[in-house]
Formats: C-alpha cells, structure tokens, sequence
C-alpha cells in the first residue's frame, strides 16, 4: 500500500449518525450577510455569518507516519474558504486537549448564529477499532499513541466519530458541514429522498451534513485528491447545472465522481446527513463569488450607510447620557449652594441671638 493517510470505518455503532442522499480580513469577511438569486430570480438572503474550523495533522509524536502534504492541504482549503466569504480558525497539530478545546471553543464562540453556516473540516489520520458492539472510528490528535503499541493509551487519546455527531447537535447555527479528509464504511447509509429544488426551501430549513474521503480499507496518497477536488468545487467546477452556487448534496456528489477518477478508483467519497428529523431537511449552500453573487454596489452601499448611521447614533447617546449627567450635576450644586445658603442664615441668626441684650 502507498504510504498515506490511516483510514477507519464507522458501521453498526454508528448507523444513527448519517443517512446517505444520491476579500477584507476574514474575519470581516464572515460577517457580511450571504445573497443568492434563486431560479426566479429573487434575490435569498443565505447567511448572516460564515465561519469554519479547520483541523490539519501531520507531525504525530506517538508512532503515526508523518504526513507532510497536510500542510500543504491546510493552506489550499484555507485559502479557498477565505475567498467564499467564511473566517477560518485554525488548529494544526493538536493534541486531544487542544482538538477538544479547538471544537468547544469554536461551537461557542461561532456555532451560535442561528441564520450562520459553520463547516468543519479535518485532515490527518483515521482509524478505526474492533469493539464489543462492533466497529468504532476515531480521528487521531498528534499525541495519540499508535494503538497497536498502545490500544489504551490510543482510547485515552483519539476522538470517537460519536463525538462529531454531539459536536453537530451542539451547533446551532442552520447549517453545518462536516468534512473528513480520511474514510469511513459505506455500511453506515441508507438511500434518502432527493433534495427539494427550491433554494429557499434549502435555505430556511436546519441540515448537519457530512463528507468524507472514501470508504472503509481504502488507502491513498499524502498529496490529496480529495482536497484538490474540494478546492476546484469551490471554485466554480461543481456547479454543473450552472446556477450560481452548489450546495452540499451536488458537492458530495463532485467529489464522488471527481475522485474516483483522479484516483484511478482508490477512493470512494460518500455524504450524507445526520440522522435526526430536526436536522435533515435543509442544504448546505456556496454560492460562488462571483460579480452577479457578490453584494452589489447598491447593498455595499447600504451596509456602509448602515454602519454609518450605527455610528451617529452611539455619537448621539453618548452626548445625551452626558448632558443628562451635567443636568443632574447642576441641579445637585444648586442643591448645595441653597443648603449653604440656609446654613449660612442660620449661623448669622445664632449669632445674633447669642449677642447680650442691653
């Protein structure tokens, strides 16, 4: 086998989680409101905020083979992230700690946006145990020993893929995408229902979808194909049907072709969506930053009047909250003056009456 990424399978144990269906600073960038135009031309607005985490590992310090192509995948994706619009966070090379710490820390801090999409992609090594109850997949931070030099120490120290399924119940921004560079058992999917045509309807409804890199026991080169095929998606090359954006369903579908061919059929990328009625409905959407996607002059223009106005108005009570604060201290002195003036009075009368009378 190539030297490459480990990979690992999820299967009956985690049958619940997925059901398969056939430029400013970034982060400014996140926070302007994403429009698309739907098939009637009406302009939707997608998303408020726009924000990813993504997870690269390659130096591993427990007997894992170096992968040095994720770095060079790291900077792929977050490059092409950062020109569609999302403010990226990066985690490269964690320990369990600090992967632990890298997801809470991101949820709570950008998962909360209820009109936002969140995506989370990883890339590193996979692997997957024998269990009891059968098959467990993890994700493997660099300090998690090789488990077939140390099985407890790995259990101690890799992610169990049941915690990407709590990590995506957690989010409560509307849509989240979850991408893997490594593979899992096609086991785990069953057909689903199409995808609703309207892009409204894809956009108003919650969705938790997942891709990953390619079935159980496959193996493939450092050099992605994977990553290199998600780059072109968001570049334009996954919108085939050329309406102006892709959505997850027509990305997991790209990548599934586009891989299986670059890699000669090594790799068979599967997708699909968590398995919950409250969180299946929806669409994970890119619309492509293009001149007709992008804010035009006129929505720029407004958000820059907006900002504008906001910024008048915070001038304005500011000077309100200081007059008001002067009134009340005028009103306090000439308090104290009138007391000073009463106390005065009567010191005047006291010494008066204290004068002898002749």
């Amino acid at each position: 086998m190539k030297n490459g990424k480990s990979f690992f399978a999820l299967t009956v144990s985690l049958a619940f989680l997925l059901v398969f269906a056939v430029p400013a600073r970034s982060a400014e960038r996140s926070i302007v409101p994403v429009p698309v135009k739907d098939k009637s031309g009406n302009k939707v607005l997608l998303y408020k905020e726009s924000h990813a985490l993504l997870i690269g590992v390659s130096a591993y310090t427990g007997g894992w083979p170096e992968l040095r192509g994720v770095k060079e995948d790291v900077r792929s994706v977050k490059k092409v992230l950062e020109n569609n619009g999302f403010h990226v966070v990066l985690a490269e090379d964690p320990t369990r700690e600090r992967m632990e710490k890298a997801f809470n820390d991101f949820i709570i801090q950008y998962g909360q946006g209820e009109n936002d999409r969140v995506l989370v992609y990883y890339a590193g090594h996979g692997h997957t145990l024998k269990l009891l109850g059968g098959e467990m997949g993890y994700i493997v931070p660099a300090d998690a020993p090789n488990p077939n030099r140390d099985r407890k120490g790995f259990l101690a120290k890799a992610v169990d893929m049941q915690m990407m399924e709590v990590y995506a119940k957690r989010i409560q921004a509307k849509h989240a995408l979850f991408l893997f560079d490594s593979c899992f058992s096609g086991s785990l999917f069953d057909v689903g229902r199409a995808i609703p045509e309207n892009i409204g309807h894809k956009t108003s409804k919650p969705i938790r979808q997942f891709i990953t890199a390619g079935s159980a026991d496959e193996t493939v080169p450092d050099q992605s194909v994977f990553r290199e095929q998600f780059v072109a998606a968001l570049e334009g090359d996954a919108d085939t049907d050329k309406d102006g954006y892709v959505t997850g369903a027509e990305l997991g579908e790209f990548l599934h072709k586009t891989v299986v061919n670059y890699s000669r059929n090594a790799q068979h990328p599967q997708y699909g969506k968590i398995r919950d009625p409250r969180l299946d409905k929806g669409d994970f959407v890119f619309p492509l930053r293009t001149a007709s996607l992008t804010p035009d002059a006129g929505q720029a223009d407004l958000l820059q009047e907006r900002h504008k106005l906001e910024a008048e108005r915070a001038q304005i009570e500011a000077e309100r909250k200081k007059l008001t604060e002067e009134k009340q201290l005028a009103e306090e002195r000439k308090k104290l003056e009138e007391e000073k003036r009463r106390l005065e009075e009567e010191k005047k009368r006291m010494e008066v009456a204290s004068l002898p009378r002749g």
